[in-house]
């Protein structure tokens, strides 16, 4: 009887880990999910910058280019 009780109990105890583990990986999937939809929201936003910039850029490169020929023409002249 005495290796029957230490069996019961290693398996309660088996039951109880699990049951824990089980609780922690669903709080684990939870802040994954969460932490997925933040990372969502900022790539949104980011590529808003991004393209903003690129605009930006590409803007400077046209007064650059415009202002250059128009320095090349005053020089020829």
């Amino acid at each position: 009887m005495a290796s029957k009780k230490t069996i019961n109990q290693h398996r309660e105890e088996v039951i109880k880990s699990l049951s824990e583990l089980n609780a922690y990986s669903k709080t684990m999937r939870d802040d994954i999910i969460e932490v997925k939809d933040m990372l969502k929201e900022q790539n949104g936003r980011v590529r808003k910058n991004e393209k903003a910039i690129s605009r930006i850029f590409g803007m400077g490169s046209i007064v650059m280019g415009v202002f250059s020929a128009l320095i090349g023409w005053l020089f020829n002249k």
